[in-house]
């Protein structure tokens, strides 16, 4: 974005280290998926690590130049970029649920694109998203649309007591709808998957769910494919 380049929550090594130099890294949350300090250590050591209130013991041995904590409200400059903490939902904590370290999501802006990152999202309240959407004018939001269970679980997990840790594709269509986004570029699928389901399955529930409710913006991408946020076409 602009002259600077941004990784989120790194996972795989070997896909860390693919995508070469960074001037930052953004930790969404702490859980060993997102906060994964084998896949850091593929990651130059010069860019500067953002993580989450409570998140910066767990990597102050990763040699990084600089690590910053934020909290959601919180606003930061790296280079040319202005890097915002926001709200999202999700559990707190890296094994178990505890107050800290938190979960933020980030608002990311250069001088003419601005990214939304939620992290990871549960069924709780999505009320926070609205505010987002009112806040910035957002081109492109990278939203979950599952996890390592097949898309049915998550599904069925909207009626139990603790409303799942993860959201469906269809969940991730009515947030991006919250934020009024220009564009959905759908994330945390396809990498690390149980074998009950093909780990294609939640993309296509996304087209599936957008083409019935004529959702306009969806942009499935492959790893290593881009998206030009200037022109919103590949």
């Amino acid at each position: 974005m602009g002259r600077s380049r941004v990784l989120f929550d790194p996972l795989l090594p070997w896909r860390a280290r693919a995508g070469g130099a960074v001037d930052a890294v953004l930790i969404t949350h702490s859980h060993v998926d997102h906060l994964n300090r084998w896949s850091l250590r593929a990651v130059p050591r010069e860019a500067q690590l953002v993580v989450p209130r409570g998140c910066k013991g767990v990597v102050a041995d990763l040699g990084f130049a600089k690590v910053t904590e934020m909290a959601a409200g919180d606003q930061l400059a790296i280079g040319d970029l202005e890097v915002h903490a926001v709200p999202t939902r999700h559990d707190n904590g890296r094994w178990n649920k505890r107050d800290l370290p938190e979960c933020v999501g980030y608002v990311v802006r250069s001088q003419n694109v601005t990214v939304h990152h939620a992290g990871d999202v549960d069924f709780s309240d999505h009320r926070v998203f609205d505010d987002i959407g009112k806040q910035f004018a957002i081109d492109a939001a990278l939203l979950p649309i599952g996890g390592m269970m097949p898309v049915w679980w998550y599904r069925m997990r909207r009626a139990h007591h603790d409303k799942g840790v993860h959201i469906d594709p269809d969940c991730a269509l009515d947030i991006y709808e919250r934020l009024g986004a220009r564009a959905l570029v759908p994330v945390h699928w396809g990498t690390v998957h149980l074998p009950f389901g093909l780990p294609s399955m939640p993309r296509r529930r996304l087209s599936e769910v957008a083409g019935v409710r004529g959702t306009l913006g969806v942009q499935i991408l492959a790893h290593g494919e881009a998206l030009d946020l200037r022109r919103g076409v590949r």
